[in-house]
């Protein structure tokens, strides 16, 4: 037997299965592209069938990090330079009280509200305003965690109070700090699979208009004493057909329901 021809035979066998299975793998890796794209395209196409519409919602969805931060416990040299009749600390949460209220520069409104927070409250840049409440003269602000809203968290929230005359009279306040990124940046889900997600779990019923998809953070696991990671999640406003209103949250990493109880007064 002539060992040269036939080890020849060996390498040009092994060089076609090699290329042949180098083919099947390229053939396998664009078909599973395109079944990922066809995975979008019938989300649409289901949610549409189901008569769920939306509309505006984030184009572009950038890869975040998992973040921490740490409950900031409070010092007299944090509250303003103002005089104060109360000032509250418990630890970790502020409570403060003015002698005489502060105007604000003009009627309550979230622009002057923003305003009087920002030049007023320690930190205030760090907080967004969440919502207004005109019958108890309230507005609730959210802290900004790698620049995006906190949802639903006592420890990292601004509620300001004013009187009938449009001054302010006292505040409550919880910040995070030493805000740090995690290293790693997680691909996100899209808007509409977070939708999805929530018809499967059927928590959309047919004929529900999604208002809005808002990407921000929620509490996820206590990394020890007063530190927190956070997660990136997406807030879902929905209309159903009768014309009530729900809001939802959904993890931005894994695509699971997130239940996020609603804030509660903070209490002393």
């Amino acid at each position: 037997m002539d060992w040269n021809k036939t080890k020849s035979i060996f390498i040009i066998v092994f060089a076609i299965l090699n290329a042949f299975l180098y083919s099947l793998y390229l053939d396998r890796y664009k078909e599973a592209e395109s079944v990922d794209f066809l995975s979008e395209s019938s989300n649409e196409e289901k949610l549409e069938a189901e008569s769920i519409t939306y509309s505006d919602l984030p184009k572009e969805v950038e890869a975040l990090p998992y973040v921490t931060g740490t409950m900031k416990t409070f010092v007299a040299t944090d509250v303003p330079g103002v005089d104060l009749k109360k000032n509250n600390r418990n630890d970790r949460f502020l409570s403060a009280t003015f002698t005489e209220p502060i105007p604000l520069n003009g009627k309550a409104s979230s622009e002057t509200l923003q305003e009087f927070v920002e030049e007023t409250i320690y930190e205030g840049e760090q907080y967004a305003l969440w919502e207004i409440s005109e019958q108890d003269r309230k507005a609730v602000f959210t802290q900004k965690i790698n620049g995006k809203p906190l949802f639903y968290s006592d420890n990292g929230s601004l509620t300001v109070y004013w009187n009938e005359n449009g001054e302010v009279t006292e505040y409550e306040q919880a910040i995070y700090e030493n805000v740090v990124e995690g290293e790693q940046q997680k691909a996100l889900i899209s808007p509409i699979q977070a939708i999805h997600n929530l018809y499967q779990k059927r928590l959309l019923p047919s004929n529900t208009n999604v208002d809005s998809a808002e990407l921000g953070y929620s509490e996820y696991v206590t990394v020890s004493e007063n530190t927190q990671m956070f997660l990136p999640t997406w807030h879902i406003k929905a209309t159903f057909e009768d014309g009530t209103t729900e809001e939802f949250f959904v993890n931005a990493v894994k695509g699971d329901i997130i239940e996020i109880k609603e804030q509660t007064e903070v209490t002393q």
